[in-house]
């Protein structure tokens, strides 16, 4: 009788999930080129590009305004003109226009991504995620808050 040798199935673990391909559906609203950066940094972004961007995600002028950091008459004004934006300005509103585009990825739909940014929540000590984006550290709560409604935990 030959000898029998056991072989020691291994329990498989299964791969994290990967996320989603992120479209930039939103970026390139606000920067119609292939490297936005560049488009921040040499002052191409305008008042009437981040004007598209409002109203592709329906917000009111006053969230736009607040997350660039400006009154809404000047806002307005901005949205009005040919003018560039600061840098500092234009990496705001795309800020926005990259977490908007991380929303549609994790939640599927761009119609609820555009419902979601909108929405108070418990998670951003009932924030709305457009208000919260006016800071680095506010974005970092949002797209935690993102990721734990797409990878199953509680926002």
């Amino acid at each position: 009788m030959a000898p029998t040798t056991k072989t020691k199935r291994q329990k498989s673990t299964p791969a994290p999930p990967t996320p989603p391909a992120m479209p930039d559906n939103f970026r390139r609203v606000l920067a119609p080129v292939e490297d936005p950066r560049r488009a921040i940094t040499d002052g191409s972004i305008t008042g009437k590009q981040v004007r598209s961007l409002r109203m592709s995600l329906d917000l009111p002028v006053a969230d736009v305004a607040r997350v660039l950091g400006m009154s809404e008459r000047n806002m307005i004004r901005r949205e009005q003109g040919e003018t560039a934006l600061s840098v500092a300005d234009a990496d705001r509103a795309f800020r926005l226009a990259r977490v908007a585009d991380l929303a549609v990825a994790l939640l599927g739909d761009a119609e609820r991504a555009k419902a979601w940014i909108k929405s108070p929540h418990r998670y951003l000590g009932g924030e709305t995620p457009v208000i919260m984006i006016e800071t680095e550290i506010g974005t970092d709560l949002v797209i935690e808050s993102l990721y734990a409604i797409a990878y199953g935990g509680v926002a």
